[in-house]
């Protein structure tokens, strides 16, 4: 990009970047001044090079010399990378989108081989060719150019399916009866999406940001590192969830959970792990109840706790469980989790009664008041201390 403005048009450039990343794109802002190159992206096996044209102006007669020069320029660039593909955009403060749909079709009619793209800083997106199509969006609320000049701000790192994509990259030194899910090394984030059964876009995402925060490595797998760093912020990051005190409906001495869970299971039709999984709420057994089913119990006479994926009274019902009066002599807890995906997915089972894995059990206790520094210490010694030492970097 040639400009009056320099820093100002690098910030078209970030906003083109971000709108790129947020669409799951893997993303190369150009340091070498490559004639016709602002942008390298990868989606899937798609390889783009973008060359980016900025207006201070929503005028056509502006707009059709600074998006054909753009054509001609990525078109030329492309031209000595084979398998390339060129796109050429233009990028403004505010395009009307009536604007933004002549100036795609302007391209489309006169340039064929190359991509069309118009970006705006009010949220429009308008894409068309060569599967950018996924970029579309229309304008929402007004954000001033300049916020761009900044790296663009990123996901969290801890949402429910990052989550479960960290335990999918953490399980390879985690025993399978500690942990389900899909085994590495992954070779990229497509390899990592197809595994753990999300879009690619959430893994490209993901992916990116622990790079970015220095705790990926990615040299012919995905490879963690500084993991105990990694721990330590999960650790932090976590809330705790909505729990529910329950009695007993009939007050068996000695009443166990686990076995009451496993009652439930066993009385359901033979096509119940079908039936459940479609229409009932997925559990687990939680916390200190799931240490113990695990073999890592360390506290001793802790209240049973069990994940809900909702707070069903009729399920809770058939169980044997009541919310009734149950506030000031629980002898269960529910709880329905913030990241019911990172929870039901990794979780083992035990005699037909889906169990929380060791990962979810340390981050529970760890903020739990009753004991719960104590039992997530065994597990930290026990089981994560070989995560850190296949982690360092």
């Amino acid at each position: 990009m040639s400009h009056a403005h320099p820093n100002r048009n690098l910030g078209y450039e970030r906003l083109v970047a971000e709108v790129l990343r947020r669409a799951g794109l893997d993303v190369e802002q150009s340091r070498s001044g490559e004639p016709g190159i602002d942008i390298r992206a990868r989606l899937g096996k798609k390889h783009y090079i973008f060359e980016i044209k900025s207006s201070s102006e929503s005028r056509k007669d502006r707009a059709i010399p600074l998006i054909s020069q753009a054509i001609l320029e990525v078109q030329s660039a492309a031209a000595k990378l084979p398998g390339i593909i060129p796109v050429a955009v233009l990028a403004g403060e505010r395009i009307s989108e009536s604007l933004a749909d002549q100036i795609v079709r302007f391209g489309m009619r006169n340039a064929p081989n190359v991509a069309i793209g118009v970006v705006d800083a009010e949220g429009l997106s308008h894409f068309s060719g060569f599967g950018l199509d996924v970029l579309n969006a229309k304008a929402s609320l007004p954000r001033p150019i300049d916020s761009f000049e900044k790296n663009p701000p990123l996901v969290n790192l801890f949402s429910d399916l990052n989550q479960w994509m960290l335990k999918v990259l953490l399980s390879e030194s985690i025993s399978e009866d500690l942990l389900s899910a899909p085994r590495g090394p992954f070779e990229n984030s497509s390899k990592l999406a197809e595994a753990a059964k999300v879009s690619v876009m959430s893994a490209s995402r993901f992916v990116r940001q622990l790079s970015e925060e220095g705790f990926l490595e990615q040299y012919r797998y995905l490879r963690l590192v500084r993991i105990e760093d990694l721990l330590d912020q999960w650790q932090g990051a976590r809330r705790r969830p909505r729990e529910v005190p329950l009695r007993w409906i009939l007050r068996e001495k000695n009443k166990s959970l686990f076995s009451a869970l496993r009652s439930y299971a066993y009385s359901r039709p033979k096509n119940f792990e079908a039936e459940f999984k479609r229409d009932s709420p997925r559990m687990c057994v939680a916390l200190y109840a799931a240490a113990e089913r695990l073999g890592l119990k360390f506290v001793h006479g802790a209240q049973s706790h069990f994940y809900l994926e909702k707070f069903d009274q009729k399920m809770l019902h058939e169980i044997g469980l009541s919310a009734e009066n149950a506030e000031h002599q629980a002898d269960v807890f529910v709880r329905v989790p913030e990241s019911p995906e990172a929870v039901f997915r990794a979780a083992v089972e035990r005699d037909g009664v889906p169990v929380a894995d060791v990962l979810q059990i340390w981050l529970d206790v760890s903020a739990h008041p009753s004991r719960g520094k104590p039992q997530a210490d065994v597990i930290r010694r026990e089981i994560l201390a070989n995560l850190h030492n296949k982690g360092r970097g």
